[in-house]
């Protein structure tokens, strides 16, 4: 009998936890943090102290209190008592937190598998932010690629490439004692590299599986028109062609896809975009696994960012050491000021003091990013900040963006291509939506076991 417990992704968008049992063998597919994970309990400075372990989350049930999962160290301050695990392995899907973050309460000695460009994510975010991105330790981290298979036990497990907002994406083929199951991970069909989710779904549907986990973030989305990457790319080039000053752009540093359109967009338009030094450090973090990338310390259309600091000076004692490499490729803000016309600029709402120093004139300021921050109370306060910002200096607010995940239309699509004889959406809030999909659909519950 094969069965599935949701820990997480079920009837919610993100915090994906599932446990796929068959047989002797336990394995989860993804084992990330829910996107309002602690909202009701932590506010700022309120917050969990490392130092205890699980004992906070168990408290508030944030964290499923299963016994032979977690490390010794996570369980010391908790009533569940440790044991030696009896899980196979954790199989990563990609390096979205809600995909990934809880990794760090399990047990060191249970095998972790993600891709290759996952792991060169995961650690140049951890150099940056170790105070948000840890993995924890791990004595068998194990890296796969497109099309390896992996023996757990008689599990066969196939990952394969797809596309997504951020590189190293990956959905599964699980082969097990009933069959084939398949498991998307998240996707999307409107990006530059659609051609890896076309493969996915190829192979998915060769398999001929018995049943699929499918992702189904935009199930509910009544938007018209999906735009795409494409689209995204000629909005922006063309807000910079019209643009009089200096065009910044916000959009998140592991949206590979979404920097090459902003690159493209500046050269077309004769410009020189301007990263910071993390920016700077992510993309030369990344240059071997994705050759496409432009080499920061070679390419003359791309600048870094060094804001001034301690000395005033410049001096590169005031900077870290990963930072100092980019000193070669440094762009100031004297620079930016007296020749705004020349450069588009990526401007994250907590570099907005920038802009002080910067002086902006006729500037235009693109948000390229999840719609979620222009929507909702909880972001009302922020939100009003960047507005009086923009409002103060005079500058001219844009949206473009296009979603890293599949359109309603596109999971329509998806299904009927890959035709599992039982359906289960995960990663939604519209699960029963999926019952217009198809004519077996498992709506699975949180913490609660289906049997397939």
């Amino acid at each position: 009998m094969v069965s599935l417990t949701f820990y997480g992704g079920a009837n919610e968008i993100g915090g994906n936890k599932i446990l796929l049992e068959d047989k002797d063998a336990r394995i989860y597919l993804d084992f990330g943090e829910s996107f309002d994970f602690g909202e009701d309990y932590f506010y700022e400075y309120l917050q969990p102290r490392a130092a205890h372990g699980l004992e906070v989350y168990f408290e508030f049930g944030l964290v499923p209190k299963v016994p032979r999962l977690y490390s010794k160290k996570m369980l010391e301050r908790t009533e569940l008592k440790y044991e030696k695990p009896d899980i196979d392995a954790i199989f990563i899907s990609h390096s979205h937190s809600d995909h990934v973050n809880h990794i760090s309460f399990l047990d060191e000695s249970i095998p972790v598998y993600m891709g290759h460009g996952t792991h060169r994510i995961l650690e140049a975010y951890h150099k940056l932010y170790p105070q948000f991105v840890d993995i924890g330790e791990h004595t068998s981290l194990n890296f796969f690629k497109s099309g390896d298979k992996i023996k757990i036990k008689h599990l066969v497990i196939e990952p394969i490439h797809v596309e997504h907002s951020i590189p190293g994406a990956y959905g599964f083929i699980v082969h097990t004692s009933k069959g084939p199951l398949i498991y998307t991970g998240d996707l999307r069909l409107h990006g530059p590299k659609s051609n890896m989710t076309q493969e996915f779904m190829e192979k998915a549907a060769k398999a001929k599986p018995y049943a699929m986990l499918c992702e189904g973030t935009r199930m509910g989305s009544e938007q018209e028109h999906n735009f795409t990457e494409a689209e995204v790319e000629k909005t922006i080039e063309g807000i910079v062609k019209k643009s009089k000053g200096v065009v910044f752009v916000y959009f998140s540093m592991s949206n590979i896809d979404r920097f090459m359109s902003v690159y493209h967009a500046a050269l077309k338009n004769k410009r020189k975009l301007v990263i910071d030094t993390k920016f700077a450090f992510v993309l030369d973090s990344l240059k071997d696994k994705i050759p496409a990338l432009p080499d920061v310390m070679t390419d003359e259309n791309l600048l870094v960012y060094f804001r001034l600091s301690k000395s005033g000076t410049y001096d590169e004692k005031d900077y870290y050491v990963y930072e100092r490499k980019f000193m070669p490729k440094m762009i100031t803000f004297e620079h930016v000021a007296k020749n705004q016309k020349k450069f588009v600029m990526h401007m994250s709402f907590n570099k907005l003091m920038e802009l002080v120093y910067l002086q902006p004139k006729n500037a235009d300021y693109i948000y390229s990013s999840s719609e979620h921050f222009l929507e909702g109370e909880e972001n009302e306060a922020e939100r009003t900040v960047l507005e009086n910002w923009m409002k103060h200096f005079g500058v001219k607010f844009h949206k473009a963006h296009c979603s890293g995940h599949a359109s309603k239309q596109d999971l329509a699509h998806l299904v009927k291509v890959i035709n599992p004889k039982i359906l289960i959406p995960i990663h939604t809030q519209r699960a029963e939506d999926f019952k217009g999909l198809h004519t077996n659909v498992k709506i699975p519950e949180k913490e609660k076991t289906i049997e397939i």
